[in-house]
């Protein structure tokens, strides 16, 4: 059935995003607290389940828009506090909400993944209300190697801040010379650092909503609203226009300049940083495999091995203190960067240029969203083995 599941995520995930499905205006979601939000979203699952079991829902795309919006409501607190049961969540909410998509349901399929969901739903539901298994953030923040390794991760995001912007500067000198590969190339290497500190960028969520946003979040390709990377990476890749481009770069460079400067003024806490590793998993495993956030550059998988070159960083500070409290753990992570980069490596070389994922061979790509989720599920116990 874990096959199934993964075919349902990379083949039907994918094929929405690439046809240009679930396109909308932004929206905002309003923020509640988890009593609230948890409650709302099982009492949803619970409805779904009454539908797959009459083999007939309705309005499925609606449905599962809801739960991503239901999730959205109360995820932010439950992200630091509870990484491993998060990670756990999304492993089924996210193939869940694709498999619904669809314009023929599964009904098997997406009744194991709803059962799962509610199950991983109610542990942390449970978990929350009793306050039981919590990353202990005193614990964390109190022991030195740990400060130290979090004071390290902030020089590393600096200089990933700094990065951004030469290869962001880069990317505007090789759109301005009018060298398409050039440009196309230039554009690759600049999603590097983006991706490698995507936790921290996130939380600037204005700039990050104009340099990172999809086209899903816009009428279409030539909405004036939609700029930064993915407008860019529309001209260089569709439309092979690099002229039309210039304006875009020029303005991504200074957004990028403007994030250079935000992630200058701020401090990241032990806590958080390393909480950061699951997010860049999780989201690397269950989004990013898709295919779809780089759907016309078809660079998907240099844009995971900078999330997991993000991870591992936060990683290789803490090892000593996690081989400390979990050995078995510790040597987990180990085998699952050395199997993630393996698999990469086969799929597309570390460099300038890539293969396009679109034209990997699906089975390749389960391997790959396989791996990844091999990786991911021992990193999101690293905060609450740390805290220990």
């Amino acid at each position: 059935m874990k096959k199934q599941l993964t075919v349902i995520l990379v083949a039907a995930a994918t094929t929405l995003a690439l046809a240009g499905c679930g396109k909308s205006e932004p929206t905002e979601v309003a923020k509640v607290p988890f009593k609230e939000g948890a409650a709302t979203m099982i009492a949803s699952v619970d409805s779904l389940k009454t539908q797959l079991d009459a083999s007939k829902v309705k309005e499925a795309k609606k449905l599962s828009d809801a739960l991503e919006e239901q999730w959205a409501s109360f995820e932010d607190e439950v992200k630091p506090k509870y990484p491993e049961l998060y990670f756990k969540v999304e492993k089924f909410l996210a193939p869940l909400e694709a498999g619904l998509k669809e314009d023929k349901l599964d009904f098997p399929t997406l009744t194991v993944l709803n059962t799962n969901l509610k199950a991983a739903l109610t542990e942390l539901s449970t978990s929350f209300t009793e306050n039981k298994g919590a990353v202990n953030k005193d614990v964390i923040e109190a022991t030195p190697a740990l400060k130290e390794a979090a004071a390290a991760y902030n020089q590393y995001v600096q200089d990933q801040g700094k990065q951004l912007v030469t290869l962001l500067d880069q990317l505007n000198t090789a759109v301005k010379s009018g060298d398409l590969q050039k440009a196309q190339e230039a554009y690759g290497a600049s999603r590097m650092p983006y991706e490698r500190i995507e936790p921290i960028i996130e939380t600037f969520a204005d700039l990050d909503g104009v340099m990172d946003a999809r086209v899903d979040d816009f009428k279409n390709e030539k909405d004036p609203n939609f700029t930064g990377y993915h407008r860019i990476e529309y001209l260089l890749f569709v439309k092979k226009n690099v002229k039309d481009a210039e304006p875009f770069a020029a303005r991504l460079l200074e957004d990028g300049k403007k994030m250079q400067q935000s992630i200058a003024g701020t401090t990241i806490a032990p806590t958080d940083f390393i909480a950061g590793v699951g997010e860049l998993m999780e989201e690397a495993q269950s989004s990013k495999i898709t295919g779809e956030e780089e759907r016309w550059s078809g660079a998907t998988v240099p844009v995971i091995r900078a999330n997991v070159e993000g991870a591992q960083a936060i990683y290789d500070l803490v090892k000593g203190e996690l081989k400390k409290k979990d050995p078995a753990l510790d040597e987990k992570i180990n085998k699952g960067l050395t199997d993630v980069i393996a698999a990469m490596n086969s799929l597309s070389p570390a460099g300038p240029t890539w293969n396009d994922f679109s034209k990997i061979e699906q089975a390749k790509q389960v391997e790959l969203k396989n791996k990844l989720e091999a990786l991911a599920e021992p990193l999101v116990k690293m905060p609450g083995t740390l805290s220990k």
